[in-house]
């Protein structure tokens, strides 16, 4: 399941209701070309040194993601507007990426704030 939130929502306030719910929430910032993005992905969730910084390593990492047995992930990619303005195309294949990964994990849920 994929949460869309825009500049004008409560980003944070949904944010810290997730961390109050017990999950463990992991928030990627930014990103304002694919570069850029893959870069956000690789150190805001610490992924491996095989990470190769195109869409199939971030859609494999993604998938590898390791959580605390029982503890449902919650993957905020935040400040997502800037990538979305200069490169549509990137912005949208994040998404696809994030919602395949999301429909094929039980235990990861997807938070897109465009701010």
């Amino acid at each position: 399941m994929t949460t869309f939130l825009g500049r004008h929502s409560e980003a944070d306030d949904h944010i810290a209701q997730l961390v109050w719910l017990g999950h463990d929430v992991r928030v990627v910032s930014g990103g304002d070309d694919k570069a850029g993005v893959l870069e956000a992905f690789a150190t805001g969730l610490d992924l491996p040194d095989w990470f190769g910084h195109n869409w199939d390593a971030l859609l494999d990492a993604l998938r590898d993601l390791d959580a605390p047995r029982g503890v449902p992930i919650e993957l905020v990619w935040d400040h997502a507007a800037s990538l979305r303005a200069r490169d549509r195309t990137a912005f949208d294949t994040v998404v696809d990426i994030l919602e395949q990964v999301a429909d094929e994990r039980d235990d990861l849920h997807v938070t897109v704030v465009t701010r």
